[in-house]
């Protein structure tokens, strides 16, 4: 069970939880987003403190292990040193409400595959979930990811793609990711791990390659290509220019063409 393996359900990877946190509510919010983040993973063990997690461990496998570190009986700490003992590539992920440094200077001496504080971030969950998914994909040889990949590379294509034509519209994030039907939060991820850029600085980037267009092409003015790149205000807009093209629009303008 060193390496447990995934399940292959309706094309896409499913890789198994187990959670273990000692109070009720917070279990419960864990496993609701753990199951939502990604839609790749599902939580099929959950246990209240180390003792449980370990008896759980021996009986079926899992691929990841999310624990809290205060708990009765056995806490998270020791929990990770017996599972290092038994399973060392098992991957573990600890949550804790408390930012002492011994805590997670202990956890990383046991391999811990990372430390989130409390309240847990969507963001930060969701970017580990989607590495490890991928880590996971790759070192278990699971045959669909290609295809599941494949998809993904094509909904970032699409979503740039609406980007482009949409510049003087609305290309917030929520918007665009109801286009291609994800949570804006998971696509935020998805583009962050698949281009290596935030959504955010893309757009911007976008929005200036045009601007650039349209001031050395046409005879607009600055206003009016503030607003075909998406921009309200013209002071902005302005602002936004200078600091990324390092010139006034005004400026830029003026340049000879190369």
């Amino acid at each position: 069970m060193e390496n447990p393996a995934a399940i292959t359900i309706g094309g896409i990877g499913m890789y198994n939880v187990m959670l273990v946190e000692d109070e009720k509510k917070i279990q419960e919010g864990l496993k609701i987003m753990i199951e939502e983040v990604i839609g790749s993973y599902r939580v099929t063990a959950e246990a209240e403190h180390g003792i449980a997690a370990l008896e759980l461990l021996r009986m079926q496998s899992v691929d990841l292990l999310i624990t809290d570190i205060r708990m009765p009986q056995m806490n998270g700490i020791e929990l990770l040193r017996h599972v290092r003992g038994l399973y060392p590539s098992l991957p573990v992920l600890i949550i804790s409400g408390h930012e002492d440094f011994t805590y997670a200077k202990a956890a990383m001496r046991h391999n811990a595959s990372d430390y989130i504080l409390k309240p847990v971030d969507r963001i930060e969950l969701s970017h580990f979930l989607l590495n490890l998914k991928a880590r996971l994909d790759r070192e278990r040889a699971v045959e669909t990811p290609n295809a599941e990949a494949a998809h993904e590379d094509l909904t970032i294509r699409r979503v740039k793609e609406l980007v482009v034509s949409c510049l003087d519209q609305d290309v917030s994030l929520p918007f665009i990711a109801e286009q291609v039907h994800l949570n804006h939060q998971y696509l935020s991820t998805l583009f962050k791990v698949k281009t290596g850029q935030n959504y955010s600085d893309y757009v911007t980037a976008c929005r200036m390659s045009k601007a650039k267009e349209l001031l050395t092409h046409t005879h607009l003015k600055i206003y009016e290509v503030a607003n075909l790149c998406g921009y309200a205000s013209a002071n902005h807009f302005m602002a936004v220019f200078r600091q990324h093209c390092g010139a006034k629009p005004t400026e830029y303008r003026k340049r000879p063409l190369s």
